[in-house]
């Protein structure tokens, strides 16, 4: 067992140690150069996993967690490098070896410019979605190739699929063209997009047996929320975030699932309410994943076949009751079992395999437990900020409308103001006024930023505020002004449970920081504190099964141990 540096990134970090040694012979790992080209590489992103977290619960892990940290490589300092921690732009680093900045993904929404709209990272008007006419939703807004792309393309024979809670983890991690995409949808179970030339019975097929027997199987028996680690327990009790006083206990009050209701499809809201904040949505995502891999013959064939896998539970329970109560705990804890149950039925395959698992960002716990912490954080109102913000630009612009929009930290400058040289002025007015703010620590024009140059080869978590938002910085998608506010700040008034009480999204290395881990048979193990980054994962695993990669951010890391056969492969 590994005790370097113990306690910081494994959580994150998941990768598939366990199933391993049953799967591929003696856990005492031969040289990593006799290990065999993998045939199935399945990638798992953790959402909001944080390296913060992983730690925490480090030493808990019993199952999954635990036996993939022993045995694989290990990188507890990994960073979405970027400013923009959200899903949509961490999961589209994940396998494109690019920052947001190439990917197109800079926000989960941003504002179109032309009609000052919020535009959703995977609208896409060509995949139509079944029963769901005004949200379509596919790959076009990804402006790169994915390594399902690279495998492919190399290997025509290979399959790509993708499955999560979340459309935009699903349809980022898959890219262009994936053999199958699905996503959790409340009322219809896993759905996916119908892209043109196809059908929606032919789109649905790979799902529309395992949802039937699901709602057959809740319908029955509904879905629980069991306690799997009754320490967690000790966290439980009253709490108070803003407007909202939450009573911390595992099975939350309120849920359908804590009552025992029966399941019916579209007649029980509390269900479909309360099923992505507990366990159970990760479980059934994982129950899918298992059902691919064995109705596909996943990792079987003669070509190499990759599956990418997006946990989303752990991201809205931190929303909703934060990191630091019973509720996360109990997650992380199921979380551990389920991957060992996944990793189990993995390891009965007895193929070649690669397994990675990071995150797609951290997060910080509510303001309010921050605070009784040791470190000051503040609650932020968005709309406050904004309105006292457009309020002293209408006195000084003399006008009746406010000349910014946006969400807080993405800014855009109103299209009534004209012509150009007024809009740099306004901008700079506006730049100038965030900075004296007590709740803003920065605040960058766009054309600072699209003239930012970032040192090759500069570390992650030595980059400056100006450049990690230039790293997710796009001229066409990116607002005008991009704002950091104060660290360990959370942002809204919440006011009904089901509100978010705490969250992500800024570029405070708390959000930055995730785990990040690789394992496959044959591997001498080790773990390595030195910072790299999750766009190091796309030319990492395309070397290890031989294809070569497009010009991509990342770069190669050596798990070899300093032979040069991992990283062998070039562009």
């Amino acid at each position: 067992m590994k005790k370097t540096f113990s306690t910081v990134l494994a959580r994150h970090a998941l990768i598939i140690s366990t199933a391993a040694v049953g799967l591929f012979g003696s856990a005492n790992a031969l040289p990593a150069s006799t290990a065999a080209t993998p045939q199935l590489i399945v990638v798992i992103s953790v959402d909001q996993f944080s390296a913060a977290v992983f730690n925490q619960h480090r030493s808990s892990y019993t199952q999954g967690l635990h036996q993939l940290i022993d045995q694989g490589v290990v990188f507890p300092e990994a960073y979405q490098s970027h400013a923009a921690t959200e899903t949509c732009p961490g999961h589209s680093t994940l396998l494109t070896g690019r920052h947001p900045s190439a990917t197109g993904i800079v926000a989960n929404n941003w504002v179109d410019r032309a009609t000052e709209s919020a535009m959703y990272c995977v609208t896409d008007p060509t995949h139509p979605v079944p029963g769901r006419p005004n949200g379509p939703r596919g790959p076009s807004n990804l402006r790169v190739s994915t390594l399902g792309e690279w495998l492919k393309q190399a290997n025509p024979q290979s399959r790509v699929f993708g499955v999560s809670g979340k459309d935009r983890a699903a349809i980022t991690m898959t890219g262009h063209n994936p053999d199958g995409v699905f996503w959790w949808d409340d009322e219809r179970g896993f759905t996916t997009s119908v892209p043109a030339g196809s059908d929606e019975q032919t789109r649905l097929k790979p799902v529309t047996a395992f949802n039937k027997a699901l709602f057959n199987r809740w319908s029955q028996q509904s879905p629980s929320w069991d306690i799997a680690d009754p320490r967690c327990l000790a966290n439980t009790g009253m709490h108070r975030y803003g407007s909202l006083s939450i009573d911390h206990r595992v099975p939350p009050p309120g849920g359908a699932m804590a009552s025992g209701q029966p399941f019916t499809l579209n007649g029980s809201p509390s269900m479909q309410k309360w099923l992505r904040a507990s366990p159970v949505l990760d479980q059934t995502t994982l129950d899918l994943a298992t059902d691919l891999i064995h109705q596909f013959h996943l990792g079987q064939s003669s070509a190499p076949d990759l599956l990418t896998i997006s946990l989303s539970a752990t991201d809205y329970i931190g929303h909703r009751y934060g990191s630091q109560g019973p509720e996360m705990c109990d997650q992380i804890a199921h979380l551990d079992q389920s991957l060992g149950r996944f990793m189990d039925e993995i390891s009965q395959l007895k193929v070649p395999a690669v397994l990675v698992l990071t995150a797609d960002h951290g997060s910080v716990d509510a303001a309010e437990r921050v605070t009784e912490r040791a470190f000051p954080a503040i609650r932020i109102e968005p709309t406050t900020v904004m309105a006292s913000l457009n309020f002293d630009l209408r006195k000084k612009l003399h006008v009746d409308f406010d000349p910014i929009i946006g969400d807080g930290q993405q800014l855009y400058l109103s299209s009534k103001i004209h012509p150009d040289a007024l809009r740099q002025r306004v901008i700079h007015m506006a730049v100038e006024r965030l900075r004296q703010m007590p709740e803003v620590v920065d605040a960058f024009a766009s054309t600072q930023l699209a003239h930012v140059q970032i040192p090759q080869n500069k570390r992650a978590d030595e980059l400056t505020l100006a450049e990690r938002f230039a790293e997710s910085f796009d001229v066409t998608r990116s607002g005008d002004i991009s704002v950091a506010f104060q660290p360990g700040a959370s942002f809204g008034d919440p006011k009904s449970v089901g509100d978010a009480i705490a969250g992500h999204g800024s570029p405070w290395n708390y959000d930055r920081r995730v785990p990040l881990v690789f394992w496959r048979p044959g591997q001498a193990g080790f773990e390595q504190p030195l910072p790299v980054e999750t766009v190091d994962i796309a030319p990492t695993l395309a070397a290890l099964i031989g294809i070569k990669t497009p010009i991509v951010d990342g770069r190669c890391l050596d798990l070899d141990g300093g032979a040069a056969s991992t990283c062998s492969v070039t562009r």
